[in-house]
């Protein structure tokens, strides 16, 4: 049990820093001047758009973390197999799906902008993502059945 607090402190951790280096992005980039954005975009598929598009993502990404903690904060409340983490951790692994497969097409719709070796590390980190999300709604399948199984358990006692 003490694995899951550690991980669930690690994860607000990191919730927290995402959420705060998107105001920090936005400040950053608007004190860039419209040439330098411009440039800066230039060649990229969205143009201008594309870090609207970025934090569209990081909300994503942000929406599973937190659904991911609030699973395990609900391990850590109501014991292992309850039917809350299991839609919670169902839903971060569908979100997390989602960011991948987005995440592929962005890089194969840039491939022409980018460098191999980007384009292939980023694909690996976007299968990684989906793997992970794969695995996650496997995991929530088993909570499942191990919720049902508890509760069969306890009406034959």
């Amino acid at each position: 049990m003490k694995k899951i607090i550690i991980l669930n402190w690690v994860l607000k951790i990191f919730i927290a820093l995402l959420i705060l280096a998107v105001p920090i992005n936005e400040v950053l980039r608007y004190n860039l001047s419209n040439e330098a954005i411009t440039l800066m975009y230039k060649d990229s598929i969205f143009g201008n758009f594309s870090p609207y598009v970025m934090l569209m993502r990081i909300a994503i990404l942000i929406f599973a973390l937190f659904n991911i903690q609030k699973g395990l904060q609900g391990f850590i409340k109501e014991g292992f197999f309850n039917f809350k983490s299991s839609e919670r951790f169902n839903r971060s692994g569908y979100l997390l799906l989602v960011l991948s497969v987005s995440g592929i097409i962005i890089t194969l719709l840039g491939m022409n902008q980018s460098q191999d070796v980007e384009t292939l590390s980023n694909i690996i980190m976007d299968l990684l993502l989906l793997a992970i999300g794969i695995g996650l709604l496997a995991f929530s399948d088993v909570i499942k059945k191990g919720n049902s199984i508890e509760a069969e358990n306890n009406l034959t006692i």
